[in-house]
């Protein structure tokens, strides 16, 4: 963010080591908070020190890198080391009671749509994802190779919570507490995972970016459970859904009480539908 914001190769930021002894405390460091706030003071920081160089008369606003170095040392030997300073201020149209918990407790969101193709077997009762497909809008994409791998990791997280992971807790214990008995996808069990980005900036955000890391644990469940409803004509409103709860359901006749439930299609049977 530094670097395009100054316009200079990547290779001449040098980042300092953080040290929690010197600075103030400014919340957690987690996720899209800080791409956000600290990306964008990061930007803003930036964007001072460049207009310093211009203000004093070592640098043009139309400069190379080159320009910019001898910019650089020709104010270092002047006036001595350049330090830029910024400070996160809350939006001034963004107001929240923390009291009453009313009000806009962000300035921006971003949105997703996924779309997941699912494999019924009427005989094992088995759920398997063919297929997802993740559109993600983000406002900017920072990282293109690290955006994509966060959104699929975070794709195959959901999908192990719909279909695979369940805590047994018993006497304030997890007893499945194993990889032998706690059961979770590996990269044999997911599908292909399609990212699509789709951009519009904001204001509030470095370079327009919005969140990005949250969005796949909240879209593929969803998707999922609407595709096996889909398949099966049951509408299943629990997670993890296993192949236990599916054969219940499926297997339920009129006389026990519960409406007919047989499934709405035969074995393999694929759809895609979004969250």
């Amino acid at each position: 963010m530094c670097a395009q914001t100054l316009r200079i190769p990547y290779e001449e930021i040098l980042v300092a080591q953080p040290d929690t002894s010197i600075v103030p405390n400014s919340g957690p460091t987690v996720a899209s908070r800080t791409a956000m706030i600290v990306g964008k003071l990061v930007e803003r920081a930036s964007e001072s020190l460049c207009a310093t160089l211009v203000a004093s008369g070592h640098l043009a606003h139309d400069y190379t890198p080159r320009d910019f170095k001898e910019a650089a040392i020709g104010f270092l030997r002047e006036h001595g080391e350049l330090v830029a300073h910024a400070r996160y201020e809350a939006p001034g149209n963004i107001f929240w009671d923390d009291d009453q918990y009313k009000g806009d407790a962000y300035p921006t969101y971003a949105w997703a749509v996924y779309v997941a193709e699912v494999t019924v077997d009427t005989l094992t009762y088995s759920a398997e994802v063919k297929e997802f497909h993740a559109l993600q809008e983000v406002g900017k994409v920072i990282h293109p190779v690290l955006a994509k791998g966060q959104i699929e990791g975070g794709v195959a997280q959901g999908i192990g919570y719909a279909l695979y992971e369940k805590c047994v807790w018993q006497d304030g214990r997890m007893a499945n507490n194993q990889m032998t008995n706690y059961i979770m996808p590996t990269s044999a069990d997911l599908p292909a995972i399609h990212v699509h980005f789709e951009e519009t900036p904001s204001i509030h955000g470095p370079q327009g970016a919005k969140g990005i890391g949250e969005l796949p644990m909240d879209g593929p469940a969803p998707a999922i459970l609407n595709a096996i409803e889909h398949a099966t004509g049951i509408a299943f409103t629990e997670i993890p859904l296993l192949p236990e709860d599916i054969f219940e359901r499926m297997t339920q006749t009129p006389e026990s009480g519960s409406e007919d439930l047989e499934p709405a299609v035969d074995r393999d049977t694929r759809v895609e539908v979004p969250a």
